[in-house]
């Protein structure tokens, strides 16, 4: 049975309930790529594997999630995807491509239309298995729960690297790997210019141990350094050290995914910028009971930056937990909740100005018409809490989804 993650928002939540839970994968680390036999359409060397997943389709009560006089519509988002994946002797080739229709009734200015695309290429050597891969984003959506806009902005990845075994259950892994943020010339926010705020690069080396514990269990030790410059704001650079043990599960185990407890050193460059140092945390694990009942959670504790002026970066720390139960036949049902804190740095004196609080809570139920489609009708209802009164708001919504091939 899958699980569709209908919010727009990703929420995460208390710190507590990840330091419950084992140490995990590093962001960074790719799953294992499916299997060319396993996808629905394959032919020799070559495979696809389609998807189309309709959602958000209903009201939404606060379009634009403010404080005062917020305005209704009738929306809908359409996701048409594909992965590709061909086989040459020792190499793999994989690619990724999505298109984002997001369709508004009445606020024609908040209609777009958001790319995404993805190619890797890896080479399977014995001991030796170096990749290159990048990646592409063009999007109007909302970047996440502090930057809580349409606004469009690029994306560009790329980054390589290798994998050397050099045991049975032992493998040496570096990376290296750009970041590019560029939002469009005047584009604001609030009253700030993103442009001027974000446009950056990230550029990070990384280098560990994975050691395979179990079939389905692998221990990932891994060291990163990474540089962070702004193009018009270098108040606003970083370097980072980070030490990331983590777990990571065979998707067939009791317990899948990745549990991830770290340390991070983030040094700004300006002095009147205060540092962070302490824990990260990064969990996407799930738990099944009696074949009947999943348990999905996803934990995140990281330093992100803002785009307020005097306000350069924030600590988040929170966690989202999806619970679906697969009733009679084909209907389930599914709650979900979740909660996150931004932590604001700021030059002022006293380094952390305010904390705001972004909550949110919902329930639907689904029914599978084949195991390749699923309907289903959500609940949600999200508000946002602060110290400052234009930061507030509530936000119902009430919409329907289809599923084919997820």
């Amino acid at each position: 049975m899958t699980t569709i993650t209908l919010a727009p928002i990703r929420l995460v939540l208390p710190l507590a309930v990840c330091a419950s839970l084992v140490a995990s994968a590093a962001a960074a680390q790719t799953p294992p790529a499916e299997a060319i036999e396993s996808m629905p359409i394959h032919a020799g060397p070559v495979g696809l594997r389609p998807s189309l997943l309709i959602t958000s389709a209903g009201s939404d009560s606060n379009v634009f999630n403010t404080a005062e006089r917020p305005e209704q519509d009738l929306t809908a988002t359409i996701v048409p995807r594909i992965v590709a994946r061909v086989r040459a002797g020792r190499l793999m080739f994989s690619y990724g491509g999505a298109s984002d229709l997001v369709y508004f009734k009445e606020l024609k200015d908040e209609q777009s239309v958001n790319f995404a695309s993805d190619a890797r290429l890896e080479g399977n050597l014995g001991h030796l298995q170096p990749y290159v891969s990048t990646g592409w984003v063009s999007s109007k959506e909302r970047m996440n729960a502090e930057l809580d806009a349409r606004v469009p902005r690029t994306q560009r990845t790329i980054s390589g690297g290798t994998r050397i075994v050099v045991a049975s259950r032992t493998t040496l892994v570096a990376n290296v790997r750009r970041f590019d943020l560029d939002f469009d010339d005047g584009t604001e926010f609030r009253g700030a210019d993103l442009a001027h705020n974000l446009n950056s690069r990230a550029d990070s080396v990384e280098g560990g141990v994975q050691l395979a514990l179990t079939p389905l269990t692998t221990l990932n030790m891994t060291a990163s350094w990474q540089r962070d410059r702004f193009d018009s704001a270098p108040e606003r650079n970083s370097n980072t050290i980070r030490i990331t043990p983590a777990l990571q599960f065979d998707p067939t185990s009791l317990i899948r995914g990745t549990v991830s407890i770290g340390y991070r050193r983030f040094d700004t460059l300006d002095p009147n910028l205060p540092d962070y140092r302490g824990v990260v945390a990064q969990v996407s694990a799930g738990y099944t009971l009696l074949e009947r009942t999943k348990f999905d959670l996803d934990v995140a504790r990281d330093v992100q930056y803002s785009y307020e002026d005097l306000e350069p970066y924030y600590l988040s720390a929170g966690a989202r937990l999806t619970v679906t139960h697969q009733l009679v036949g084909r209907f389930d049902v599914q709650a979900f909740g979740g909660r996150q804190s931004l932590g604001y740095r700021g030059t002022q004196a006293g380094g952390e100005t305010r904390t705001d609080r972004v909550e949110t809570l919902g329930a639907g139920v689904g029914y599978r018409v084949h195991p390749q489609y699923r309907v289903g009708f959500t609940w949600e209802e999200n508000r946002r809490r602060s110290d400052l009164r234009d930061r507030r708001y509530d936000r119902r919504r009430l919409f329907a989804s289809l599923t084919y091939g997820t």
